[in-house]
Parts: C-alpha cells; sequence; structure tokens
C-alpha cells in the first residue's frame, strides 16, 4: 500500500510540473479547432454566394456586374452581426467593400474565342448586339467549332456560363491565425498563386488571409453578351 501510494504521489507531482507545459498547447488546440469552423463557414458561405452569382449571370446576359452584386449579396451572412434592418444594409455595404477588394471573379465560359465562334448580330431596342444565341437550343445546329486549345463546342456548349470566383478569407482568431500564418507563408508550403496573392494583401493589410476557390456552372437563360 505505502508504495502504491508513493507511486501515485509521484505521477501527481509529475504532472502538476508538465501541467503549465501543456496548457498554452491545448489552448493553441482549441483555437484553432475554432478557426477551422471558421473557415469551414466561409468556405460554404461562398459556395452558395457563387452559385447565386453564376444564377445572376446566367439572367443578365453575363453581365459580370450583375454577378459580382449577386455575390456580395451571398456574402453578408459573413459579415451580419445582428438582426435589425441596419445591420444588414452595413452587412451588405462591408460585403461589397470585400467583393471589390478580397475577391476576383472570372468567367471561365464562354471565353472570348468561343464568343467570336458563336455570336450572332441582333437588334435590342433599335441598337445592334452582338451575342450568343439563346433560343430553341435543341433544334440548333450541333456541329462543333474549334476554339482553340484543342477545344471544339458547339452552340449548348457556349450557352453554358461558368465561372470561378477566388477568395481571400480573413481568419480572426488570434494565435491560431498566426500559426496558420506561419504555414501558408512557409517556403516549404509552396502556397499556390491565390495564396500568394492572399499573403501579399495580408502584408498591406497586416491580417492574415487564406485563399479560397469556388466555382459555379449553370445554362443561360438570356443570349450571352461581351
Amino acid at each position: 500500500m505505502n508504495l502504491r501510494s508513493r507511486q501515485l504521489g509521484q505521477a501527481m507531482f509529475e504532472f502538476n510540473l508538465a501541467l503549465p507545459l501543456l496548457i498554452p498547447f491545448v489552448l493553441l488546440s482549441m483555437m484553432l479547432a475554432v478557426q477551422w469552423v471558421f473557415i469551414y463557414v466561409g468556405k460554404s458561405t461562398l459556395d452558395a454566394a457563387t452559385i447565386k452569382a453564376v444564377r445572376a449571370g446566367a439572367l443578365n446576359h453575363g453581365n459580370k456586374g450583375e454577378m459580382e452584386k449577386a455575390l456580395a449579396e451571398g456574402l453578408i451572412p459573413l459579415y451580419v452581426r445582428d438582426t435589425d434592418l441596419l445591420s444588414s444594409y452595413s452587412a451588405l455595404a462591408e460585403a461589397r467593400i470585400a467583393v471589390a477588394t478580397l475577391s476576383d471573379l472570372k468567367v471561365l465560359n464562354p471565353t472570348k474565342a468561343v464568343f467570336d465562334q458563336f455570336k450572332y448580330r441582333a437588334k435590342v431596342n433599335n441598337n445592334s448586339v452582338n451575342e450568343i444565341p439563346n433560343d430553341n437550343l435543341m433544334y440548333r445546329s450541333t456541329v462543333q467549332k474549334d476554339v482553340g486549345d484543342g477545344r471544339k463546342i458547339n452552340i449548348q456548349d457556349a450557352n453554358l456560363l461558368q465561372i470561378e470566383v477566388r477568395w481571400c478569407h480573413r481568419l480572426v482568431v488570434p494565435f491560431a491565425n498566426y500559426a496558420i500564418k506561419q504555414i501558408v507563408t512557409s517556403v516549404l508550403y509552396q502556397p499556390s498563386k491565390e495564396q500568394l496573392t492572399c499573403n501579399a494583401l495580408g502584408l498591406a493589410t497586416d491580417d492574415v488571409y487564406l485563399a479560397m476557390i469556388s466555382q459555379g456552372m449553370m445554362r443561360m437563360q438570356t443570349p450571352f453578351r461581351m
């Protein structure tokens, strides 16, 4: 009994010695867990906002301004802090600024080459505009045309609007953002081109950003114009 008591007492003594060293690691682990939850929410919100943006493009002739406007509206949940109307307007204003400064929306399809191959001259409000025809697609020719880079597509493919949104997501959890910063800025990590852009933004603003990419695709509901 005495031997066992001495062993238990020694274990407790060693635990008390190690506890102060373990506390920082435990706290950092908890903060990293919270930060990853925020990252997951941010990516999910970005994916939903990208779908909203590509839908706006499909309904508005592929207009990039309309897509960026819809993207900002989709990102409101990241900035809203209260349920009142004023907070919603404030969140929308913040989201629009964020879209202008933290995001890059690119139209992957139709490209300029695709547009040039399938465009036709149409009369709109007594004005002539170039657009990719969108009506009666099931009856139109399915002949494929060369659009460069070894790609051949038909008019149905040309009417698929595909966009990509590159987003720099700001990390806000103390200590966790610093730990992640050491990783994404490390030469050993070999950051992507998108992450390098976010790293440069972080240097300019003294914040930490994580690069996120989201894509969306939808069939055009209006003739695409460029």
